[in-house]
């Protein structure tokens, strides 16, 4: 998963090139990023992800990209918790799937003690930023 700044300096977590046909070279291939073991604390992260603050929704689906039998409710959906950025089906991929996911962004989960801000000001002009570059 990548760990690199985005527009208005959010840190993308678990965004693939994949999820952006011929846009976003810069982003990992999902199959590079599959792990042999999955996070050792996995159900609490992905809970962290699932409690973000929702900053962009969409109402489409979206193939798993793992499994094309599957669907991803609202899957291009933003959410942050104020200094990472990932989609809906970023926390699809963690929690179903062994992917790799970047030290820093664990390291900032595990020291939140797997709470992330409550407070995300949604209005802030770094979502804009990250709505353009993803949208």
């Amino acid at each position: 998963m990548t760990g690199a700044k985005t527009a208005g300096g959010l840190k993308p977590v678990g965004l693939y090139r994949e999820m952006y046909p011929n846009t976003h070279a810069e982003l990992p291939a999902l199959l590079d990023s599959t792990s042999d073991h999955q996070v050792e604390d996995q159900y609490l992260v992905v809970a962290y992800m699932k409690a973000g603050t929702p900053v962009f929704d969409v109402l489409g689906d979206v193939t798993d990209l793992l499994d094309p039998t599957k669907s991803i409710r609202s899957g291009p959906s933003l959410v942050s918790d104020g200094e990472w950025i990932w989609r809906v089906d970023s926390i699809h991929y963690v929690e179903n799937y062994a992917v790799e996911v970047p030290a820093e962004f664990l390291h900032h989960v595990r020291s939140r003690n797997y709470r992330p801000n409550s407070d995300v000001d949604v209005a802030d002009p770094r979502f804009d930023a990250a709505i353009a570059a993803y949208f």
